[in-house]
């Protein structure tokens, strides 16, 4: 069956919204002042001025600055040498952070690392030397208080500012968005909260299908809840002052639909693709691709699901999860265009993680197993469905044809990470339990080291340091 792709010419058409959206629920252009009632603007659709590759944003250096290494979050580092078959199996923990517990997210810059904690009396974003484990600053961004299901915090590095989820930290009227934090000094510079609608609190990244930070060299991308609407807009953001560059706004009072998973919208040649609920055909979910210069359409997909669970992005193809009770639809989806390049329905029953490297698509599954499929048609290459101690903490990693994912900490004989011969599946080491419980960090490889939540958080290299 068809899936329905349709293209308009303004953000107007696009949305159609009622007037009582129209009054309460754009972003204000100002974190902290009154709102003011915007409407969506209409712009006609455009080319982006550069196109942007959904792939390295560095092809010398190795850098893990955003959540999936690159801005289509594919979770694939290309520049990693060291670590390979044959010697994955003798990493061993070279330092081991106890005073961060459950990270929820790590990203690396010129080797420092910045982990968001979550949830614990020490919560916050730390950086620490990559090398050593030693920490260099500690901002508390209030990444503790009710957060309900947002975990995942991951931080994104852009320039001199790290970009991470963050709140007011106000026991009264609790709001949550992102702020600024000078890289070198730990020092927050901006703050962007969600807007409140008549002193309504708003729950901006707290709950609902809200996202972390992403990147793509210039502008901040993510979604935020905003008043008393319970979708949330799309949101372009200046990293440097933390102003909105553009806003496409979500839907007044729609529940339950939308984007499951907190995992940052993905990025490719010069589209941010965002999912968008009652706005198709007999309100369904749509997937919506954004000009990152304009925030105008390119083209919008509707889902035959309400949910959908998990994108990533390579330069061809958007690559979308949709939960079908027993199973989850895998799709590639043209990136350009929003047509369907395949579609394959594998097992499932506890949600999924996705990497993609130049040929495979890897889904893992924390109760079925471990899946890799060919990029250009979605046939099977191989699946992993013994018990490997799998834990789906939102993403997976692939490096020198390694396959890794997040083994959950050590509750029940978890492990921290396991790691797969990534052409043909076999699973070739995993850590032994290390600390008592799980990690929503997704495991990051850049320059020989491992750095995955381990409960705690850990550093695997291949010799004593």
């Amino acid at each position: 069956m068809m899936r329905g792709i349709r293209k308009v010419a303004s953000a107007i058409a696009l949305f159609g919204f009622p007037t009582v959206f129209a009054s309460g629920c754009a972003a204000s252009s100002t974190a902290g002042t009154p709102f003011a009632p915007v409407s969506p603007v209409a712009t006609s659709v455009q080319s982006p001025t550069t196109p942007m590759r959904g792939g390295v944003p560095d092809v010398t250096t190795a850098q893990w600055r955003q959540f999936g290494y690159d801005q289509g979050h594919g979770g694939y580092n290309p520049l990693e040498k060291t670590i390979g078959a044959a010697n994955v199996s003798k990493l061993k923990v070279a330092w081991n952070d106890q005073s961060i517990v459950q990270p929820g997210g790590i990203v690396y810059d010129k080797n420092v690392l910045y982990v968001d904690d979550m949830g614990q009396s020490n919560a916050g974003l730390y950086a620490l030397n990559a090398e050593t484990g030693t920490q260099k600053w500690y901002a508390n961004v209030n990444l503790n208080g009710p957060w309900g299901g947002f975990t995942h915090a991951v931080s994104a590095v852009a320039g001199n500012v790290i970009v991470t989820p963050c709140s007011n930290g106000s026991p009264s009227k609790w709001l949550t968005g992102v702020c600024g934090v000078n890289a070198n000094s730990g020092k927050v510079v901006w703050k962007r909260y969600c807007t409140e609608y008549q002193s309504n609190p708003c729950p901006g990244l707290a709950n609902g299908p809200d996202t972390s930070p992403a990147y793509d060299g210039k502008r901040i991308y993510l979604q935020m809840t905003q008043g008393v609407n319970e979708q949330p807009d799309t949101l372009a953001i200046n990293p440097k002052n933390g102003n909105i560059v553009w806003s496409v706004a979500g839907v007044y009072h729609c529940p339950d639909g939308g984007y499951g998973g907190e995992n940052p919208p993905p990025l490719s040649g010069g589209l941010v693709y965002g999912v968008l609920a009652c706005q198709g055909t007999s309100g369904a979910t749509e997937i919506c691709a954004f000009y990152t210069s304009s925030g105008s359409e390119a083209w919008c997909d509707d889902s035959p699901t309400i949910y959908i669970e998990q994108l990533i992005a390579d330069k061809n193809n958007l690559y979308v999860v949709e939960p079908l009770g027993s199973a989850n639809a895998i799709l590639a989806l043209n990136a350009k265009t929003g047509a369907q390049v395949w579609k394959v329905n594998l097992p499932a029953t506890n949600g999924a993680a996705l990497a993609v490297d130049e040929s495979r698509l890897y889904v893992v599954d924390g109760g079925t197993g471990v899946y890799a499929l060919k990029v250009k048609n979605g046939n099977k290459v191989w699946s992993f469905t013994s018990n490997g101690n799998m834990f789906v903490g939102g993403q997976a990693t692939v490096a020198n044809n390694i396959l890794y994912t997040n083994g959950g900490g050590g509750n029940n004989d978890n492990v921290a990470i396991a790691a797969f011969n990534a052409k043909n599946g076999s699973l070739i080491w995993s850590t032994s339990t290390i600390s008592n419980g799980s990690s929503p960090a997704s495991g990051i490889v850049v320059n020989g080291t491992v750095y995955t939540g381990c409960y705690t958080l850990c550093a695997f290299t291949l010799g004593t340091k």
